[in-house]
C-alpha cells in the first residue's frame, strides 16, 4: 500500500483526511449502512405499530367467585372484549386449576375473595400474566365491576355510576414555559433516539480510528506514511477523515429521522395502521446544530483518546483490552440516561452534562427536553472544547512516539516520558 500522493498546495493532514474519507465512502458497506439507517428508522415506527395492532389479547380464564356477586357481572364484561370466562365451583382447588393451565385448557384463573366488592385481593394466575396489555385490561375490568357493585349497594343509579366511572381525558404535554407544548411521550422518544444515535456513532467512528491506526502499525504501512507526513498531521488527518464519514452519515440519518417523525401518521397509514394521538416536538435549526456540534466534539474527544491507544499497542488483541476502560466512560452516561430524562433541570442532569465524558451523549437530549438554558449549553460546550483540545494535545504527544514503537506495551513511566518529550 502506497502513501497518499501529496497534492500541490494542500497540507499533509488534509491529504490524509481526504484519503481516509474517500477510502471509506467508496466501500459498499458504507452505502449499505447509510441506506439501512433510514430503513431501520421507518421499520422502528411501522413494525411495533403493526405488531401491536395484531396482538391477540383474548384469553380463556376460569373464575372462582367466593363473593357470589362479582363473578357473573365480570363474565359479561369479559365477553364484551372477546375473553372466554367461565364460573367454576368455589370448591375447585388451586391444584386442579393449575393442572388445567398446564394442559393448556385455560390460560389462567381468577380468584375473587368473599369480601369483594368491599375488600380483599383479587388474584390472577396464568401463563399470560406477563402480557402487560392483557393484565391492564383485566385489572381495569375487575376494578370497574367492583366499583359498579359498590355504587349499586350504596343506592346509586346506573347512570350516576356510569358518569362517575367515565374516563378522564388526560393528555401530558411537555413544555418548559413555551405555549403549545408537545406530547411528553414524543419528546422523550426523540430525546432517547438522539442519545442512542450519538452514542452509537461516537463509539463506532472513534473505534474505527483505533482500528485504522493498529492496522497500519501492524502492517508497517505507517513507516511509509511517516516519511511523507509528520505524526501529528497523520493523526489529525485520520481523525478528520473518519469523522467526515461519520458526519455525513449522521446528517443523513438526522434528516431522515426528522422526516420519519414528522410524517409518522402518513407512513403508518400506508400500512393501514392508525397513528397514536401525540404530536412530535418541533426540531428547530438550532436543535440540529446542537446535535451535530456535540457529535463532532464528542467524536474528536474520544477519537483522540482512541488514536493514542492505537499508537500504544501493537496488535488487535492488546487494543481490545486497553479500549475496554474507555468504552466504559461512554457506557456510564447511557446507564444514567434516566436521571436526565426524568428531571432534565435537576442538579444531577446539570453535572452529567458538564462532564466531557458524558456531555456529548446526554447534553443534546437534555437540550431537546428543554432542561438546559443557553448558559448551561455554552458552559458545557466550553468545557468540552477545552477537554477536546487537551485530549488531542496529549494524544498527539503519545502518537508521535508510540506510532513507531513495536513489541511491548509502554508502562506508565514510559508514557509520562513520552508526554514530556
Amino acid at each position: 500500500m502506497r502513501a497518499a500522493p501529496r497534492r500541490a498546495g494542500l497540507p499533509a493532514w488534509m491529504v490524509i483526511a481526504r484519503r481516509e474519507l474517500i477510502e471509506r465512502v467508496r466501500t459498499p458497506w458504507f452505502v449499505i449502512v447509510t441506506i439501512l439507517g433510514p430503513v431501520l428508522m421507518i421499520a422502528s415506527v411501522v413494525v411495533p405499530a403493526l405488531l401491536a395492532s395484531n396482538v391477540d389479547t383474548s384469553a380463556r380464564i376460569a373464575i372462582v367467585d367466593h363473593s357470589k356477586i362479582v363473578g357473573p357481572a365480570l363474565v359479561s364484561k369479559l365477553a364484551a372484549v372477546q375473553w372466554k370466562a367461565e364460573l367454576v365451583p368455589t370448591e375447585t382447588t388451586e391444584a386442579e386449576l393449575l393442572h388445567r393451565v398446564r394442559d393448556d385448557r385455560i390460560d389462567g384463573f381468577l380468584v375473587i375473595p368473599a369480601q369483594a366488592p368491599r375488600g380483599g385481593a383479587v388474584i390472577y394466575q396464568g401463563d399470560n400474566a406477563t402480557n402487560d396489555r392483557s393484565m391492564r385490561m383485566l385489572g381495569a375490568l375487575v376494578m370497574q365491576t367492583e366499583l359498579e357493585l359498590r355504587g349499586l349497594a350504596d343506592g346509586l343509579s346506573p347512570a350516576r355510576i356510569d358518569a362517575l366511572l367515565a374516563p378522564v381525558d388526560f393528555q401530558p404535554r411537555h413544555t418548559t414555559g413555551e405555549a403549545g407544548g408537545s406530547s411528553g411521550v414524543a419528546a422523550l422518544i426523540v430525546g432517547y433516539a438522539v442519545m442512542f444515535v450519538l452514542y452509537i456513532a461516537i463509539v463506532l467512528y472513534a473505534v474505527n480510528v483505533l482500528r485504522s491506526v493498529v492496522q497500519e502499525k501492524t502492517n508497517r504501512v505507517v513507516e511509509i506514511m511517516i516519511a511523507a507526513a509528520k505524526p501529528r498531521a497523520l493523526m489529525l488527518g485520520k481523525i478528520l477523515g473518519v469523522g467526515a464519514v461519520g458526519l455525513l452519515q449522521i446528517s443523513l440519518w438526522t434528516a431522515m429521522a426528522v422526516v420519519t417523525m414528522t410524517f409518522r401518521g402518513s407512513i403508518l397509514g400506508v400500512f393501514g395502521v392508525e397513528a397514536a394521538g401525540w404530536s412530535v416536538p418541533p426540531l428547530a435549526a438550532v436543535d440540529i446544530v446542537v446535535v451535530l456540534l456535540y457529535f463532532l466534539l464528542g467524536y474528536f474527544f474520544y477519537a483522540s483518546i482512541y488514536a493514542a491507544v492505537g499508537a500504544m499497542v501493537s496488535s488487535e488483541q492488546e487494543a481490545q483490552q486497553v479500549q475496554a476502560p474507555i468504552a466504559m466512560l461512554l457506557v456510564i452516561p447511557v446507564v444514567c440516561v434516566r436521571l436526565v430524562s426524568s428531571n432534565p433541570r435537576g442538579g444531577t442532569a446539570q453535572l452529567l452534562t458538564l462532564i466531557p465524558f458524558s456531555s456529548p451523549v446526554l447534553m443534546p437530549m437534555r437540550w431537546l427536553l428543554g432542561g438546559a438554558t443557553l448558559g448551561d449549553l455554552l458552559a458545557s460546550l466550553a468545557i468540552l472544547v477545552v477537554s477536546t483540545l487537551i485530549a488531542a494535545r496529549v494524544a498527539a504527544k503519545i502518537y508521535r512516539v508510540g506510532i513507531l514503537m513495536y513489541g511491548k506495551r509502554p508502562s506508565l513511566r514510559e508514557l509520562l516520558r513520552w508526554l514530556r518529550y
